[in-house]
């Protein structure tokens, strides 16, 4: 592969045999595979439905993208020696990030206006096309753009796949996980590259839902901070859980245990099982990719 892909990240649990997927054509349709794909990576993990377990993860970062041209391009670059992926699986989930996307209540939605509500917050081009999930626990309409050729390179590849959005993924299995828990105000944040994905629950209720982009320590914990004080949300009180690209021995947490005190790392859906070989992963990486499959979207 090019150096413009990086491997990150391979792990297979020995009960899942590469070979056979390779050389077996029917074997792979006792797995689900799901991926995570952005102009800046790639991941899979695949889930044996049989057993309710996860038994392979993998992802890739990909430098100087660019574009959706050239990250099709790598995806070809990827898939010729990810060949094995190809086959027949039990369902393939794609959750696709980017951050033009707009949730739009139940009542209010015509899909006729799709355009239009998501041209009210973002510039939309020919060579995207508008799309949406349905969220029946949050009951709204997630409405985003997809680029036309990338939709058509994972269509070629996958031609059953369903397509969503990251965030979809993010709000839907939150409130699900939490939906019986005790009704406290909680604050989640996903950690992305350059990207900081904020939810605000109460109960089963959905207060705020928010994505900003930051360049330093110092714009994350103000953009943070910026969204409690405008929901009257005591830093000192607040429960505040971590998804994603941030570990606690780092300076970005450092500079969060600053302001905010009641804060924790997101553990992984126990309503799933985990292959051994994710037991050195942080629970809290990987969270939508390992949680596609509690969502029906």
């Amino acid at each position: 592969m090019s150096g413009h892909i990086i491997p990150i990240i391979s792990r297979f649990d020995e009960a899942l045999n590469k070979k056979a997927l390779e050389e077996l054509p029917d074997i792979s349709k006792k797995y689900k595979l799901s991926i995570q794909l952005s102009l800046d990576g790639f991941s899979f993990c695949i889930f044996n439905s049989e057993r309710n377990k996860y038994l392979a993860i993998e992802s890739y970062n990909f430098q100087r993208t660019g574009s959706y041209i050239n990250l099709c391009k790598y995806i070809d670059e990827l898939f010729l020696q990810l060949s094995w992926l190809k086959k027949s699986f039990q369902s393939v989930n794609i959750i696709f990030e980017n951050n033009k996307s707009t949730l739009v209540p139940f009542p209010l939605f015509d899909e006729s206006e799709k355009d239009i509500y998501l041209n009210f917050n973002h510039t939309i081009t020919n060579d995207e096309q508008i799309v949406y999930d349905k969220l029946n626990t949050l009951e709204a309409y997630n409405i985003f753009s997809l680029p036309i050729c990338l939709n058509n390179k994972l269509k070629d590849i996958f031609p059953d796949c369903k397509i969503s959005h990251f965030s979809s993924t993010l709000i839907e299995s939150i409130l699900i996980k939490y939906k019986n828990q005790p009704v406290i105000k909680r604050a989640f944040i996903n950690v992305r590259n350059l990207y900081l994905d904020i939810i605000i629950t109460e109960g089963k209720r959905q207060i705020f839902y928010n994505s900003f982009k930051y360049r330093t320590e110092e714009d994350f914990i103000y953009f943070l901070i910026f969204v409690l004080e405008q929901l009257q949300l005591n830093p000192e009180d607040i429960d505040l859980i971590l998804i994603g690209q941030i570990e606690k021995k780092s300076s970005l947490f450092e500079m969060i245990y600053k302001y905010v005190r009641n804060i924790r790392f997101e553990d992984r859906n126990n309503i799933f099982q985990y292959s051994y070989i994710f037991n050195d992963i942080p629970s809290h990486f990987y969270y939508n990719l390992l949680n596609i499959n509690l969502c029906e979207l």
